[in-house]
């Protein structure tokens, strides 16, 4: 195995010192003017030796030798042999991070003004917020390596759970999230597994440094795209190896990094080791990225699912409000517009049902952010449907619908699903939600033509005949009639999805024995 991770030469910390000792020279220059800086490279010997003096004189020499008339020429020979001492690359970089710190708190306020109605709604923003500043707990050292492992939310945090439990075994981890909802994930279900769990901080060089010196990890990790310059500059300056794993970069990122091809360079190239999580993200990066990369495949495959027996599937559907053997219909992290396609749907069924069948029907609304309640209560209403509310606990009566307005339930709900439609995959919707919620359960599914965040994982189960695609919101109601009625056709799909589900297993231990094997190397 290749040891990416190499500690900087003896050469390599002077050059870090010139160029710092250069950049202070620089701001001297550029805002002093009661005290310049007389400085000259002494080519004759060697061209990397700097000498300088400070010239305390009069003030009327001083407008003497800086008069204006020399004022532009003396900043050309400046920047020139400024250049010239710490490269062009470095003098890049330099103006990377500065632009980079001065407009953080700007953009910062402005992206904060504009979620903020989002997070008050969603709640939990408040709490452990000096985590945010860095404010971390001093945590002792211990004989274990300590790994600092950053999932921005819930997706994230489900896909390395295997990975969490299975590093746990052999080393401390400090999980950290931007999330509430991660962060009540972690609390419940990863807890035995980590040694403290927090929110990440803002990516600002104090905070980011201040946590920093609270954690002091061996080994960052981080997850699918959580990419933050301060995170990874403080690493760099530390010497501590950099991990990506189950690598990802949507259309989107892929699009904006190639816009900006220096940028994407030096992000992705301050990163020790990077793992993709699929061919297609494989291709993307190495585009940027210079060193080796390693395709281990999607970790989300590996999220572990307590399966429920066959008279604990009764048993929630009745919680639900369920009749006993009914058919359900399930919409799978939706989101707006998507529930009233699934209620058309259901309506036709109904009408169908009427006039063919003799069997119950059940709509299971599983809403992609479960504060949205009010307004699909209200939907609900406007639409003479009887539901229960998950939220609310176990149902006295049997209804149409049930509104699961909880979190963390996707997984066990989707088990008593016949059928399910995968949210925010129709227009004017984009991305799509994880296709694999339903692969675990090993039930068919539905989605739409914009599934950009998943793909690759779309294309190999159309290929396969494991799940449906469609182009518009009729289309998705006619399949979604049409498999009610084909029962044949739902089987088909539900063993061709488990069978691709359970070849694409594995990623969790793949990363984990690469991350042991550098550990261990790099020692």
């Amino acid at each position: 195995m290749i040891n990416i991770y190499k500690k900087p030469s003896p050469e390599g910390r002077v050059d870090n010192f010139l160029f710092l000792f250069c950049s202070y020279l620089y701001f001297i220059k550029l805002f002093s003017w009661r005290r310049p800086i007389a400085w000259k490279i002494h080519r004759e010997n060697d061209p990397r030796i700097l000498s300088w003096h400070p010239q305390a004189i009069g003030r009327k020499n001083l407008h003497e030798k800086y008069a204006k008339k020399d004022f532009g020429k003396t900043w050309c020979s400046f920047l020139k042999n400024f250049i010239v001492i710490v490269g062009f690359d470095s003098l890049i970089l330099f103006e990377m991070i500065l632009i980079y710190r001065l407009l953080f708190f700007p953009i910062f306020a402005l992206l904060l003004l504009k979620n903020l109605p989002k997070m008050r709604k969603r709640g939990g923003y408040g709490k452990n917020l000096k985590h945010r500043f860095g404010f971390f707990p001093f945590l002792p050292k211990s004989e274990k390596k300590r790994l600092w492992i950053q999932a921005v939310s819930v997706g994230e945090v489900n896909a390395i759970s295997r990975l969490i439990a299975l590093l746990g075994e052999e080393y401390e981890i400090v999980l950290t999230t931007t999330t509430p909802t991660a962060q009540k994930i972690i609390g419940d279900k990863l807890s035995q597994y980590v040694l403290f769990h927090g929110y990440f901080p803002w990516d600002f060089w104090l905070f980011s440094r201040m946590a920093w010196r609270r954690i002091e990890p061996d080994a960052i990790i981080l997850v699918e795209s959580e990419l933050w310059p301060e995170h990874i500059l403080q690493a760099e300056k530390r010497q501590v190896p950099i991990f990506l794993v189950n690598a990802r970069l949507s259309d989107y990122s892929f699009k904006y990094y190639r816009a900006f091809p220096r940028l994407a360079r030096w992000i992705f190239e301050k990163l020790n080791f990077i793992l993709a999580s699929s061919e297609q993200n494989y291709e993307r990066i190495a585009s940027f990225y210079g060193k080796t990369i390693e395709n281990f495949g999607n970790m989300k495959f590996d999220v572990p699912i307590a399966p429920l027996s066959e008279g604990e599937q009764k048993l929630l559907g009745k919680e639900l409000g369920f009749p006993e053997d009914a058919f359900v219909l399930m919409g799978c992290s939706t989101w707006p517009g998507e529930e009233a396609m699934l209620v058309k749907a259901f309506r036709k069924i109904q009408e169908k049902r009427n006039e063919q069948f003799e069997g119950k029907l059940a709509l299971l609304l599983v809403p992609r952010h479960a504060e949205r309640r009010r307004e699909l209560i209200q939907y609900l209403e406007s639409e003479h449907l009887t539901f229960s509310r998950r939220s609310q606990g176990i149902s006295t009566q049997n209804v149409e619908v049930c509104l699961a307005d909880t979190t963390g339930e996707l997984s066990r709900l989707i088990q008593i699903a016949d059928l399910a439609y995968v949210g925010k995959s129709l227009a004017p919707n984009e991305g799509g939600q994880n296709p694999l919620d339903g692969a675990m359960a090993g039930i068919p599914i539905i989605y739409g033509n914009r599934m950009t965040n998943f793909r690759d994982m779309c294309e190999q189960l159309e290929v396969e005949n494991a799940a449906i695609k469609v182009e518009s919101e009729k289309e998705a109601i006619d399949a979604i009639v049409e498999l009610f009625e084909n029962a044949q056709k739902r089987q088909v799909l539900a063993k061709n999805i488990g069978n691709w589900f359970r070849r694409n297993q594995g990623a969790s231990e793949k990363t984990r024995d690469f991350i042991h094997s550098q550990l261990q190397y790099s020692e």
